[in-house]
């Protein structure tokens, strides 16, 4: 079945006009024929997965075609808004996701400023993108207008430069009656560390989302004209001033975010021995990049579009010493705090300067620093243990530090030329053959994705556990449930236990009660990624006070005019996860997966109050067991046959129980849920085989047959039809004489 079928099959399960109040389309986009149309998502996927990342992840595992290749153009590139999204102080977010190019797993990535808002305000929820453009182009949304313009003009231009452009060519100005999602040179060339800028700096980031966009030859998408919020009740008023008042006042808003941005937590996990550097084979790092250290560049903050807090830092290298000649990297937005590690102690870098540089490189070439960062610490490290060598780097000298030549190599990485194409292939490097196998073992990644989160978590056992199981690889933003570091917190057993739900150890490197603290973490991480909701500004990321379930429930019921509580949002966030999981597995990944890199097992941190810590393998298998069984996952990873059945009834309409003999590879509980639609025996056989893709070789079994609702199928399995709800059962029948 190619993507079109895909499409037309799922729009006949969707509606022709809103099912609530403030609901927005699906805008389905066919760039190869330049078609469109739109349908609206019945309200069963609002209660189940909500909106944006949510009812994202209901698109994709709807229109997934098994077995294809991300950056094939038959893989759709889905934009999502929150419902709360441009309505409620800090939620200006929205995600992008799709098959990850970047990594093994799905891509999702979160990005703010003025595009989540203006897809919302012109009426989308969702924006469903497939199929390859016969050219280059720009498309534009204007409220139910479709445009497919020309983008030949502005093929090459990275990010600043396209950004003007189109102001000039379309007479708008961005943030203002302008909104544009778009991709740099690096993108265009499908570097699959690029992203997708939606502003000065703002980018979705993660999984290489700018490739799979370039994939598609679209330049850019533009949403053009003013646009108003939707009415909004005087209680909805009330209570968006409450939620404002609450996350201004919290302490971490108040002292930190609103003067100097992110960087703030580099001194704090300096001070622990927890800062990951050159590639992690050191955990401490020079106090010049302490966030105190930028003041002198800083001229003042910005933000998203409408956020209160203005947590992103401005940087200008013309404030410092006189006399130099500056070029447009010298000023620019930035950094944030995962681009000052990945930018500095993770290359071996110390100067504030270099970094506010590299930083605004970045952002002009369309670049995910996690990725770019720790792609080039890991070519450092190999070259430092002689496992690559000049012949490889085209004579580029990949020494610790050496700041000329990584500021050349994000050049060469974004138009992918010399040694800029190996860094340009990410953590895939090995398996597209850039380097050799022995490379992997130095590769700091989970899942094929590179860390975010600048912590060495050798010391942090929940931070580690959320690494490792975190849906979309080894990113902090699924579920680091930060809060591990707060005395004030560990110091009150009682009230951490009533905000994770279970008993956590105030330790630190302890493991005990880890998997309470994650499992709570990604449960209202992703509601807040539903709702639209800033990370900073959602509760237990970096604050217990900050915006929780009730604030969603109340503000989702006056939007929506739909009851929500917090015991249901709390079980909605569970099946984002659990539809994400499903999705994985389709990508053939495994409980194997969930794991750490091997250096975080096999050897100790060497500086901090915390020397000597590692983490421990047995130890670490109990927590992750532990984790599995709070989130109702089976020993695969995957949600459990009752919750898969309740979630195929939602996303795809069709749920049959198969029960299998003992001991098949892939299906712990002795039955798997198969949740695309098959009509007879013969595509149950079919479908067998996509799902239980480990157990290949004993679904040969020429001995196995077939029952349907008790009924044994001894022949014409196309005629042995199928329907929803079915039991089927397959075992094998031995004959005798």
């Amino acid at each position: 079945m190619e993507i079109r079928q895909k499409v037309e099959q799922l729009s006949q399960r969707m509606h022709d006009s809103p099912c609530y109040p403030t609901q927005g389309s699906v805008l389905f986009v066919d760039l190869e024929h330049r078609t469109f149309f739109t349908r609206y998502l019945p309200p069963s996927v609002l209660h189940t997965f909500l909106t944006g990342r949510g009812a994202n992840m209901y698109l994709l595992y709807n229109l997934l075609i098994d077995g294809m290749a991300p950056l094939d153009p038959q893989i759709p590139l889905i934009f999502g808004s929150g419902a709360l999204t441009g309505t409620v102080p800090t939620a200006s977010r929205g995600n992008v996701s799709s098959i990850s190019p970047d990594s093994s797993a799905i891509l999702d990535s979160n990005c703010g400023d003025a595009f989540p808002t203006f897809m919302k305000f012109h009426g989308y929820d969702h924006l469903v993108l497939y199929g390859q453009s016969p050219e280059w182009t720009l498309l534009q949304i204007s409220g139910d207008k479709v445009l497919f313009h020309d983008a030949t003009p502005y093929l090459g231009m990275d990010n600043g430069e396209v950004t003007s452009a189109v102001e000039r060519d379309f007479s708008c100005s961005e943030r203002r009656d302008m909104a544009m999602a778009r991709i740099t040179s690096a993108g265009e060339n499908l570097v699959l560390s690029s992203g997708i800028m939606g502003g000065p700096k703002a980018i979705y980031a993660r999984g290489g989302a700018g490739a799979k966009m370039g994939s598609l030859k679209l330049k850019g998408v533009i949403i053009l004209g003013r646009c108003d919020a939707p009415k909004l009740s005087v209680k909805f008023k009330e209570n968006n001033r409450n939620i404002a008042q609450r996350i201004l006042s919290t302490s971490v808003i108040k002292n930190a975010l609103k003067t100097v941005g992110t960087p703030f937590l580099y001194k704090p996990s300096r001070l622990l021995g927890a800062m990951g550097a050159k590639n992690n084979q050191e955990t401490g790092w020079s106090d010049s990049l302490d966030a105190d250290k930028f003041d002198r560049y800083r001229p003042g903050m910005d933000g998203c579009l409408k956020c209160p807090v203005r947590c992103r830092p401005l940087n200008d290298l013309s404030l410092g010493e006189k006399g130099v000649l500056y070029d447009r990297y010298d000023s620019g937005d930035g950094p944030e705090y995962v681009t000052l590690q990945k930018m500095g102690p993770m290359i071996g870098l110390s100067e504030p300067e270099q970094v506010l540089r590299l930083n605004n490189i970045l952002n002009d070439l369309g670049l995910d620093s996690a990725s770019t960062g720790s792609a080039i610490s890991w070519a450092m490290e190999l070259y430092q243990r002689g496992i690559i060598g000049i012949s490889v780097t085209g004579g580029l000298d990949l020494t610790w530090g050496n700041y000329p030549v990584i500021e050349k190599l994000l050049f060469m990485t974004a138009r992918r030329e010399g040694f800029g194409d190996v860094i340009a292939d990410s953590a895939r490097a090995v398996e597209l053959g850039k380097y050799p196998k022995e490379a992997l073992k130095y590769r700091m990644a989970v899942k094929g994705l590179f860390q975010s989160d600048p912590h060495d978590s050798r010391i942090l056992k929940g931070f580690a556990l959320g690494l490792a199981v975190a849906t979309r690889g080894m990113d902090h933003l699924r579920n680091r449930p930060t809060l591990e570091i707060n005395a004030k917190i560990n110091d009150d057993p009682v009230f951490k236990a009533g905000l994770y739900g279970g008993c956590v150890a105030p330790e630190p490197n302890s493991y005990d009660g880890k998997e309470y603290a994650v499992r709570a973490c990604e449960n209202i991480f992703a509601v807040g990624d539903a709702v639209g909701m800033c990370r900073f500004s959602t509760k237990l990321f970096n604050s217990a006070s900050t915006s929780g379930y009730e604030d969603f429930a109340a503000q989702l019921a006056e939007l929506t005019e739909e009851e929500f509580t917090p015991e249901q949002l709390y079980e909605i966030g569970h099946n984002i996860t659990g539809v994400e999981r499903l999705i994985n597995a389709r990508l053939h990944l495994t409980e194997e997966d969930d794991t750490l890199p091997d250096r975080w097992f096999e050897e100790e941190i060497t500086v901090g109050p915390f020397k000597g810590e590692k983490i421990d393998r047995e130890q670490f298998a109990a927590l992750k067991s532990r984790y599995y069984k709070i989130s109702g996952l089976n020993a695969a990873g995957v949600p459990a046959l009752a919750w898969h059945k309740s979630l195929a009834d939602v996303i795809t309409g069709f749920a049959v129980t198969v029960t299998l003999p003992v001991g098949f590879a892939g299906a712990p509980e002795g039955a798997v849920i198969i949740d695309q639609p098959v009509s007879n025996v013969k595509e149950l056989r079919e479908a067998l085989d996509v799902s239980l893709w480990r157990a290949a070789g004993q679904l040969k079994d020429s001995s196995l047959v077939v029952a349907v609702n008790g009924e044994i199928v001894l022949s014409n399995e196309k005629d042995a039809a199928i329907k929803n709800g079915d039991e089927l059962a397959v075992f094998p029948l031995l004959g005798g004489g």
